[in-house]
């Protein structure tokens, strides 16, 4: 069983007839929000492997221009359009929307996909319908049609390992900062802040001999030095300090 990160090289070099069988589902279309950064990003993603994969004889590269407006038009024009991150247009709307021939949008949207930019599923519904049989009755069946497909698009942040899709514009009140929050991150101008639980200072050590002075001799009587102060001051602040640390500071306080 490949790992989850050899999955996408395996598509990539075995045939179509021989990859594994695309999901079919009931319903609407899955849910993946992307806001205008990632929609950039997508798009600059798209021209670097155009950049990279360019043959000779070939004006943009794998992906053409009308690949390119099949893009633009399922990033701005179809994603989100019901407000809830789905993108799930007919290929009759997407040619009028990029201003192609339909059988150029199902080359583009499998070329697009081959580039790593997105991926779909077989959005399909079951309609009842009446019909005669081979004796003349009449009765209603089940059919399952295919409504239309459920794009949803890949972060070129989202493939890189252990990298988190953070933008220096993101709104923290945006649909991928939500995800972000919940793991403990907030998002403060420019900069990403990891929330942390505060942890109590370490435990500075101090010479044998305050230790052994502060043991057995008599609090009344001992005056402190600076660095055994610091020593009871950080054990204070850390709620670690004794009964004896307690009655030397005081006596360091009215000496003073």
């Amino acid at each position: 069983m490949p790992d989850a990160g050899e999955e996408p090289a395996l598509k990539l070099v075995l045939p179509r007839h021989l990859r594994p069988r695309r999901e079919k589902i009931f319903g609407p279309a899955p849910s993946h929000r992307l806001d205008g950064n990632a929609k950039a990003r997508l798009w600059v993603a798209a021209a670097a492997y155009n950049s990279a994969n360019r043959q000779p004889r070939q004006h943009q590269g794998p992906l053409t221009w009308a690949t390119l407006r099949v893009l633009r038009a399922l990033l701005w024009r179809f994603h989100s359009a019901d407000d809830g991150g789905r993108c799930f247009p007919s290929y009759e709307r997407i040619a009028a929307a990029a201003k192609c021939h339909r059988d150029s949008v199902c080359v583009a949207i499998a070329a697009l996909e081959d580039a790593g930019l997105l991926t779909w599923v077989h959005r399909l519904t079951r309609t009842r319908r009446r019909e005669q049989d081979l004796f003349g009755h009449w009765g209603s069946v089940w059919q399952v049609i295919r409504t239309s497909n459920g794009y949803r698009f890949t972060d070129p942040l989202d493939r890189e390992p252990g990298r988190r899709g953070w933008c220096k514009s993101e709104n923290p009140a945006g649909p991928q900062n939500r995800e972000k929050q919940k793991d403990g991150a907030r998002l403060d101008g420019a900069q990403v802040i990891s929330e942390k639980a505060p942890q109590a200072p370490p435990e500075q050590t101090e010479k044998p001999e305050f230790a052994l002075q502060r043991e057995h001799a008599d609090p009344n009587g001992v005056r402190l030095s600076d660095s055994e102060r610091a020593a009871i001051v950080a054990r204070q602040d850390a709620g670690t300090a004794t009964a004896v640390d307690w009655a030397l500071y005081r006596r360091a306080l009215t000496v003073r």
